[in-house]
């Protein structure tokens, strides 16, 4: 197959050999590419200008891999609402139950002490695998959510109500940001054209 020039004439300046473009290919391509890295700082600076507004700490690291897996893999079930709801529920549960049960909850947060007990080490091992179970039992499988449950367990989120809310309000703005971001990304566009026309 010879590559395509916009121009048949026999003076068109041809593409160089092994380079096939079809018509509206390389736009697709490049569009592809640039939505998930531009979509993604959309939803987290929106998220971010929601919390200013409000004056409350909405935006926490946990829901960037979120965000991520809405706007690169659309249609890994990771990136559902259900998904991402239930799952970093079950990763805050969790993490509190690990957090208390192992005794941890009163011991140095690591990274504003720079210390890591033993207590929270198990808090965290304990945490990470009953979200891992939890999230395959419900089908919610969502790996972000095991940052939200080292966010407990390692002391960046105090348990307490207000993280409770504040994850709760945080990850409820990601999901419905998710439904637009999965609902606009090209390659789910591309799949709705592809099913209408057979």
């Amino acid at each position: 197959m010879r590559p395509i020039s916009s121009d048949d004439s026999p003076t068109a300046p041809q593409l160089k050999p092994g380079v096939i473009e079809f018509k509206n290919c390389r736009g697709r391509v490049i569009v592809s590419r640039l939505y998930p890295a531009m979509i993604s700082g959309l939803v987290i600076g929106a998220i971010g200008s929601f919390a200013i507004s409000f004056d409350e700490p909405w935006l926490f690291p946990s829901l960037g891999p979120t965000v991520f897996i809405q706007a690169v893999t659309p249609s890994a079930s990771g990136a559902r609402i259900w998904n991402t709801i239930v799952g970093h529920a079950i990763g805050l549960l969790a993490g509190f139950v690990a957090l208390f049960a192992c005794a941890a909850q009163n011991t140095p947060a690591v990274m504003s002490a720079e210390i890591l007990s033993m207590q929270r080490v198990a808090a965290t091992a304990l945490a990470v695998s009953v979200t891992v179970g939890l999230q395959s039992v419900l089908n919610a499988q969502h790996p972000p959510a095991a940052a939200t449950t080292m966010l407990v367990t390692l002391g960046g989120l105090k348990p307490s109500w207000s993280t409770v809310y504040i994850v709760s309000i945080g990850v409820l703005l990601a999901a419905a940001f998710g439904v637009i971001v999965r609902s606009c990304h090209p390659a789910v566009l591309r799949k709705r054209q592809w099913s209408r026309r057979q």
